[in-house]
């Protein structure tokens, strides 16, 4: 008995543990398709082997199994003794293969009423924005190493309720998708009509004619890195259409910081190296919290490193990111205690996390700067945010 299942965002196969039989489906306008699914239980251990064809070569996904004990009413069993073809960073292709040894859970798979849910999404891909919900708390923001610039030097308690935060950056690809459906590329009503939206970038989208018009298309190679050039009401505007909100800065550092912790960097580490962050590293600084290396001198593909420790990737480096507030070098010295959301007015919005272009110094999660909302630039990016209701 086969049960199948799809969503907007991705592609779902749901088969009973007891037979391999498989039809596959595709999912949204990337025709990816789960083929050839067999499942074998051999000792202690269950492998799943499946296959991944259509869409584009470069495709990289976030493959998720989920198991039910009651014939697929709920999928309460979430793996945890399980590797192979699963998670993160999973290449499209042939001969995927994941493992799973429930026993070492305490569970045993005996009867029939099993069923496994596999699903797949492209990280970055339109109709796939995901988030991660952050259990908010007090932290003392502001940089506690002391070895920072005179606007992030105050210390201060924030206090902030939960919230969701997007794992990654926006991607290109997903930009251009929300330019089709939005239609113009500047913005059509409320406070800020009229403002543009986003600018040609070689790093990120390009105008290409159209029948009487014309379209916004991405850079060959470039689909899934950040979405570059795209202005701080551009930001603003794909946020609202979707239900989203630009972070706050206060939201950002807590996020960044792996929920307030004091850490040099938004993955968790004290030290920035080339191989976990996209960053300046030509310069070579002499202690623990720069290495000698290289710079990709451009933006890279989201999720390219390992996210910190509450799931987030990027949070420095690769693109600086938009928050929702207006930018004041003193707010520190008289910002809210609860959810505070930065001044009332100003001619800055407030950006963090540092860039490709930046050095370690820069790329620190306590580091402040700020850009005008209408500018654009080839290393300012943005991901969403969505208040706990």
């Amino acid at each position: 008995m086969i049960k199948l299942d799809k969503n907007k965002a991705g592609f779902v196969m749901r088969i009973l543990f007891a037979f391999a039989a498989f039809s596959a489906f595709s999912f949204n306008s990337y025709s990816q398709t789960f083929q050839n699914l067999r499942i074998v239980q051999s000792s202690d251990t269950v492998k799943i082997f499946y296959d991944i064809s259509g869409g584009r070569a470069s495709d990289i996904l976030k493959i998720k199994l989920r198991v039910s004990n009651d014939g697929g009413n709920n999928f309460s069993i979430i793996p945890q003794k399980i590797w192979g073809d699963v998670g993160n960073k999973v290449p499209t292709g042939l001969g995927k293969v994941i493992y799973w040894t429930p026993l070492d859970e305490g569970l045993q798979l005996i009867g029939n009423n099993f069923v496994f849910d596999l699903s797949g999404n492209v990280i970055g891909a339109p109709g796939y924005i995901e988030t991660i919900h952050i259990k908010g708390g007090i932290f003392t923001m502001g940089d506690q190493f002391r070895e920072g610039s005179s606007n992030e030097e105050f210390l201060h308690q924030v206090k902030l309720n939960d919230y969701s935060i997007g794992e990654y950056e926006i991607t290109n690809i997903q930009y251009a998708a929300f330019l089709q459906v939005y239609g113009s590329d500047l913005v059509k009503s409320g406070e800020y009509k009229g403002e543009p939206m986003i600018f040609p970038n070689k790093d990120g989208l390009i105008k290409k004619p159209a029948g009487l018009g014309f379209v916004w298309d991405t850079q060959e190679g470039k689909e899934y890195n950040p979405a570059v050039g795209v202005t701080w009401y551009g930001a603003y505007e794909f946020c609202k259409y979707y239900g989203f909100r630009l972070p706050t800065e206060a939201e950002w550092e807590y996020a960044a910081r792996e929920m307030g912790d004091k850490v040099r960097f938004g993955d968790g580490k004290n030290s920035a190296k080339i191989e976990d962050i996209n960053f300046n590293g030509y310069q070579k600084v002499v202690n623990d919290k720069q290495l000698e290396g290289n710079s990709n001198a451009t933006t890279t593909r989201i999720g390219n490193y390992d996210p910190n420790k509450i799931g987030l990737y990027d949070m420095s480096g690769n693109v600086w990111e938009w928050c929702q507030d207006w930018y004041a070098s003193n707010y520190y010295f008289h910002s809210k205690y609860i959810d505070p959301i930065g001044p009332w007015l100003g001619l800055y919005k407030v950006i963090r996390g540092g860039s490709w272009y930046n050095t370690a110094f820069g790329v620190r999660a306590t580091v402040r700067s700020f850009y005008k909302p209408y500018g654009r630039s080839s290393d300012i990016g943005f991901r969403v945010a969505t208040s706990s209701k």
